[in-house]
């Protein structure tokens, strides 16, 4: 909103909008129309209130009108692009308010530092980011001593990965099972896995486990085709018999039709 007429154009005059001031009070809209404050800022539907002393803008309707966003630091503001992240725009703070820099980039030393340097933060902070992901969720104390030069204006303290916290968050334990079987061989638990995406060099995209129930000791056996399952048991079985002199009692699967 202005409240000089002369500085839209072109001006369209119109009586039928009012605004709310921050005293409570309301005035009247004398007509609206486009306005260019920069090279890189232009706005159209700017209201035209005589009675306002300053020239608002509202960062609500700039970011929706230029698709931009502006970050805001206790010295100034910076306006970005969403898509380009280009700077637009800046505004430098006076009391409690952030005015509008209308002075071009060249003239205006300090504004551009402290533009870059708010730019170069958000750099480093994205590869800080980048390289934790990169490097497995990498601890940011590692990554510090690696990059310093990263971490210059950066405390560690001051990230925390969502995905690393879970991570070490731990489970409820199983409760401890005692039926455990008292002589090896008395239960053989089954199972097959398959078809892996990547096969073996002997071409086989299957397993078997028998695994013991008393023991833990485990026996797998690589497949080219599910219905092999049936040849191994018997092998395993007779395998028992002659080396550990013991028959198996019990087989537990999960009552697939390999079985």
């Amino acid at each position: 909103m202005t409240f000089d007429s002369r500085q839209v154009s072109p001006f369209r005059p119109s009586s039928q909008k009012i605004v709310s001031t921050t005293n409570g009070n309301t005035t009247l809209v004398i007509g609206e129309g486009s306005l260019t404050l920069t090279d890189t800022l232009s706005l159209d539907s700017i209201l035209v209130v005589p009675f306002l002393y300053y020239n608002l803008l509202s960062v609500s309707q700039i970011t929706a009108a230029l698709s931009c966003i502006v970050i805001f630091w206790p010295e100034f503001c910076v306006f970005k692009d969403i898509q380009t992240k280009q700077t637009i725009g800046c505004g430098i703070k006076g009391g409690k308010l952030y005015y509008l820099d209308l002075q071009s980039k060249d003239s205006n030393k300090l504004r551009q530092t402290l533009m870059t340097d708010g730019s170069e933060g958000e750099k480093k902070k994205s590869e800080i980011w980048l390289w934790h992901r990169r490097l497995g969720h990498a601890s940011f104390g590692y990554l510090k001593n690696l990059f310093p030069s990263l971490f210059a204006r950066s405390d560690v303290s001051g990230f925390c990965c969502d995905i690393c916290e879970l991570a070490k968050s731990h489970h409820t334990s199983f409760s401890l099972i005692l039926n455990k079987s008292l002589l090896p061989f008395m239960v053989i638990h089954s199972d097959v896995w398959g078809p892996s995406k990547v096969p073996t060099l002997s071409r086989s995209c299957w397993l078997v486990t028998f695994i013991d129930d008393c023991t833990r000791m485990t026996w797998l056996c690589l497949m080219k085709t599910k219905d092999e399952v049936n040849l191994l048991f018997q092998k395993f079985h007779k395998m028992i018999g002659t080396q550990y002199n013991a028959k198996v009692r019990v087989l537990h699967s999960d009552n697939g039709g390999e079985y």
